[in-house]
């Protein structure tokens, strides 16, 4: 009879590993069974619901939806944050930020390069870090800035907080986001600090983005690089959101405009290779984030707990 079909044998090893917390060595000595032995036991045991385990997880609505996202878009993780609001106001992106800001550190390593992007909900991540336990970190501005209102939005002043809670350096992109002309924008990009800053930004290891909405919402609308004709323009051509400096119908498709011949930054497609984390909050950004969900080039999502059961349903 083989030693796992000795059930009073099992048992006894169970009691001992689980009961009273012995180690397989200690086991082994005790009982006269080699480790490879009882490990085939303990195996066995689980196997066959001698031995079940229960995990206590006082997250299980979080952890519900976690699983629907990552399994809907093919995301390689998602983290939902109970923040016990609704994303909507500023002190409920404040909440969201300083979750966010507490978890941030677990999808970057030592010695990574860091690409940011501008916006709100980056902003309340960033602002609300203490110290990131990293070593060795690069911090890139992927965009320009967005106007002269709202410094603490703008990719630069992100990469720069960045960089003083974890020691390391930034790079930042001394240009505007949005010019006047496409031949503006050609010359602006070959000027070298500039090139070599987006650059950078397209060798990232990871980088970490909001989503935007197209309406007068929006953060760009709110720093004054769009306005009600360029949203307008962007609704006509079936824009519904914004990641990067690319714009999103609703089926997660890259549509080309005007404006991005425009714009100096760093488009999802540049930034394919990077691990792109993107986070955003609240219900009226939902049509916004299921187009960028969809879209395929997201790794990571973070998101608060009302907005995850609006997107699941």
């Amino acid at each position: 009879m083989a030693i796992t079909d000795n059930m009073r044998m099992t048992l006894k090893v169970c009691q001992l590993y689980y009961e009273e917390n012995l180690s397989q060595k200690e086991i082994s000595s005790q009982m006269g069974i080699s480790r490879p032995q009882i490990s085939r036991i303990l195996s066995n045991a689980r196997e066959n619901n001698v031995v079940t385990i229960k995990i206590n997880n006082p997250f299980l609505d979080e952890t519900r939806l976690e699983k629907i996202l990552m399994e809907r878009y093919g995301l390689k993780d998602a983290l939902v944050l109970n923040t016990g609001k609704t994303g909507e106001q500023e002190n409920d992106l404040d909440e969201f930020g300083r979750m966010a800001a507490e978890c941030i550190d677990a999808y970057i390593m030592d010695h990574n390069r860091v690409g940011v992007m501008s916006g709100q909900t980056i902003s309340s991540l960033v602002w609300a870090i203490k110290h990131l336990n990293r070593r060795g970190l690069e911090f890139v501005s992927l965009v320009g800035g967005m106007g002269s209102t709202s410094v603490n939005w703008h990719a630069n002043a992100i990469a720069q907080r960045f960089s003083e809670c974890s020691g390391g350096s930034c790079y930042i992109l001394n240009a505007p986001i949005i010019v006047q002309s496409r031949q503006s924008r050609d010359i602006l990009i070959q000027e070298p600090e500039i090139a070599s800053v987006l650059q950078k930004g397209a060798a990232c290891d990871v980088v970490i983005v909001g989503i935007g909405q197209i309406n007068m919402d929006a953060t760009n609308v709110k720093a004054g690089t769009l306005d009600n004709e360029d949203i307008q323009r962007l609704k006509d051509a079936k824009a519904v959101a914004s990641v990067c400096t690319s714009y999103l119908d609703a089926q997660g498709n890259i549509i080309n405009t005007e404006l991005n011949e425009r714009t100096i930054g760093l488009t999802l497609d540049q930034l394919k290779k990077s691990r792109t984390i993107a986070l955003a909050a609240g219900r009226s950004k939902v049509e916004s984030i299921r187009a960028a969900l969809s879209s395929g080039y997201l790794d990571v999502f973070i998101t608060d707990l009302d907005t995850a059961r609006v997107i699941a349903e």
